[in-house]
């Protein structure tokens, strides 16, 4: 929830309160309606779009691996000038993206990294709350070999609705002409980088990572006005993706915790879950430790690394300590766990404060 909605809230409760105390006021239905019409007063004033223009604005939507978290899985949303995209939608991120206050109705498209389940079970929300918002044309969703079949099931399983949705509000409100998704394929040589998106200033360039036996799998480079932004996808540490992220403000990668996950893997096993545990430990060797993603961001000479796609989330201080194991030895700052709701702010360069990066915690 972003810190105006908190705000929002809490000042209700406030009144709330306030009415209880007043004679039990609150069971007064002119009280409940006044109360609750000041409540989406201030929360409607507060859905201001600041984002993008002359900086990049970068809000992670869901963070987590598919390991059983509660928090939203994969999810990026990158806005700059009045350009948007989101780099991959796992499941329950549409609902944080929502909550940051993200201008879903203005999302020029989605770009997948790969086609793991965790990288597009929200795709159908995504759409939805974009189309009922105004968006103005069918939802692009940009990827390699594969992403026609992805678009063709989600327009076929949502086809259905898409019809009802106009059917009962209609099309002036759900025009069919902007439901559903259109796929942007590209292909790359393995090894090998390419412009897959120009607009003014702004370029998009994709890479190819290693993630097998997964393929295609691809990171993407964002450059703005001199600032740059670099999300990984999923990979092992990569010569390629540390050659595409040369001179980066921002290395977003992704970072599974080995140790960590050969515990929950054994224990598992101690319980008789053997194929689950199994499964864990099958993930050891397609992802990157967070002292490789150092390492990464080092030869990179990335000024921001920033982990996520967390395995296993790091969701208390001592799960936390455990996850950075190493990373100091090599990074003593400029490293950041990512969170839910966390927003990243690289302005214009101007002055003393060329490489200004802001991180807003949520």
């Amino acid at each position: 929830m972003s810190k105006a909605l908190k705000r929002v809230f809490i000042g209700l409760g406030i009144l709330l309160v306030l009415a209880m105390a007043g004679l039990g006021l609150v069971r007064n239905i002119g009280v409940q309606d006044a109360l609750f019409q000041r409540a989406i007063g201030q929360l409607l004033s507060a859905q201001t779009d600041t984002f993008g223009g002359d900086k990049i604005d970068v809000v992670f939507c869901g963070t987590a691996s598919p390991m059983g978290d509660s928090a939203a899985q994969q999810c990026i949303g990158v806005l700059l000038a009045d350009q948007f995209f989101i780099v991959d939608s796992g499941a329950r991120s549409t609902a944080v993206a929502m909550a940051a206050g993200l201008p879903v109705e203005r999302l020029n498209g989605v770009l997948l990294t790969h086609f793991h389940s965790d990288h597009i079970s929200s795709l159908g929300e995504l759409h939805l709350a974009s189309w009922a918002r105004g968006r103005p044309s069918k939802l692009k969703v940009y990827g390699g070999a594969g992403v026609e079949q992805v678009v063709d099931g989600f327009n076929m399983a949502y086809g259905l609705d898409y019809g009802y949705r106009t059917g009962h509000h209609g099309e002036t409100v759900m025009p069919s002409k902007n439901a559903g998704f259109v796929a942007q394929s590209f292909e790359i040589p393995a090894r090998g980088t390419k412009v897959i998106y120009q607009n003014g200033e702004l370029t998009i360039s994709a890479f190819t990572v290693s993630h097998p036996p997964i393929e295609p799998a691809y990171g993407y480079r964002f450059d703005y006005r001199g600032r740059s932004v670099v999300i990984s996808g999923d990979t092992v540490k990569d010569g390629n993706l540390i050659d595409a992220a040369a001179q980066t403000d921002v290395l977003i990668h992704e970072v599974l915790q080995p140790h960590l996950v050969r515990m929950l893997a054994n224990g598992l096993a101690q319980q008789g879950r053997t194929s689950l545990g199994q499964l864990l430990t099958d993930t050891l060797d397609y992802h990157t430790t967070p002292v490789q993603a150092a390492e990464a961001a080092n030869e990179a000479a990335a000024k921001l690394l920033v982990f996520t796609h967390l395995a296993p989330s790091p969701n208390n201080p001592l799960i936390e300590r455990m996850f950075l194991r190493g990373v100091d030895d090599l990074r003593q700052d400029g490293v950041v766990i990512a969170k839910d709701g966390m927003h990243i702010s690289l302005p214009a360069p101007s002055g003393r404060k060329n490489h200004e990066i802001i991180v807003n915690q949520p």
